[in-house]
């Protein structure tokens, strides 16, 4: 969901800057009812109802008819609920999942403007047909070949609901022909291209660091938190995560920690007291602060507010599942 922080640069110019925080989508398919009656409670920013990979193609015309009537339950703990389609039967899985309450779709093997641009068209026509706002649900894109990594900038400025994008790692091994192994990581270049290409057009990247990203499995939490931080740190701005486990280590990974919130709060007081003295420089601790440190220390501040807030979206959710108000005295 995104919050919008209003900020205030150097020299006073009021700027609006529009933060997603989407830490966590925690994949399930909507085959399996124990999953997807329990997976509003795992706390994860975005549950995607899955119709690709995770149904057997027996029970895809079956998974199809289930969408509907889970999209709002799936919901009730505050998560945006998105649909993963199956590019082979785009229209129908579409069909399925297009309905109130939808936050979006996740388009997989996504190899091209026009992959998009025709997804759009469809999903514009039954935004119109079933009420809801035309342009309101937005895509998440999976690049999953080498023709994906290398069309990257036309697919994720096709259309304006793209809002994340990422690597399906083990496709674009097979694409490639790659044997994966834990201790080698082939995807430094994709994943590298991924984060620059997506961050200038204002899209956010999505992604696992390696192994994970490749060899997703459940490991110790402390264990996903580093490699979620990792992650971070290469430039994503949240993880598709396959299991629930996954969740709370990736939410606190991609959140501002409270010592990296006082530290940047101190930038900015130095900063502000640097400029009211007359010098755009100024140090603190051992390190000088000029106007690129604060303007960052403006980002780290605005993405734990929003992070707060979408963090206290969910508790209050969870609240009022947990004490639902009193049915009506019958008089």
């Amino acid at each position: 969901m995104s919050e919008t922080a209003r900020l205030f640069w150097g020299n006073n110019a009021e700027v609006t800057m529009a933060i997603l925080v989407r830490r966590s989508n925690l994949m399930v398919p909507v085959t399996d009812p124990d999953l997807v009656s329990q997976a509003w409670r795992h706390n994860a920013d975005a549950i995607t109802l899955d119709l690709e990979d995770g149904v057997i193609a027996a029970r895809k015309a079956e998974a199809r008819g289930l969408v509907k009537e889970v999209i709002v339950p799936t919901g009730q703990g505050a998560a945006e609920v998105f649909v993963r389609v199956n590019k082979s039967f785009l229209r129908a899985d579409l069909e399925a999942s297009v309905w109130p309450g939808l936050r979006g779709i996740m388009l997989p093997r996504v190899e091209s403007a026009a992959d998009v641009t025709q997804a759009a068209e469809i999903v514009a026509a039954l935004e119109r047909q079933r009420g809801m706002a035309v342009g309101s649900l937005c895509f998440i894109v999976l690049l999953e070949s080498a023709r994906a990594v290398w069309n990257i900038r036309t697919i994720i400025t096709a259309s304006p609901r793209i809002t994340q994008v990422g690597l399906d790692e083990i496709d674009l091994a097979d694409d490639l022909g790659i044997a994966l192994l834990p201790e080698y990581d082939p995807f430094v270049y994709a994943r590298g291209r991924l984060a620059v290409e997506a961050t200038a057009a204002k899209v956010n990247p999505v992604g696992m660091a390696y192994p994970l990203s490749a060899l997703p499995r459940e490991m110790p939490e402390p264990e996903i938190h580093t490699l979620a931080t990792k992650a971070r740190n290469l430039g994503m701005k949240g993880v598709i995560c396959p299991h629930p486990s996954w969740v709370g280590p990736v939410n606190a990974a991609f959140t501002p920690t409270a010592e990296l919130v006082t530290w940047n709060k101190r930038v900015r007081e130095a900063f502000a007291a640097g400029v009211a003295a007359g010098t755009a420089a100024v140090p603190l601790d051992g390190k000088m602060i000029d106007v690129p440190v604060d303007e960052w220390a403006i980002v780290v501040l605005a993405t734990a507010e929003a992070c707060a807030a979408r963090d206290a979206e969910k508790r209050a959710a969870l609240m009022r599942r947990s004490n639902p108000p009193p049915a009506p005295r019958i008089q």
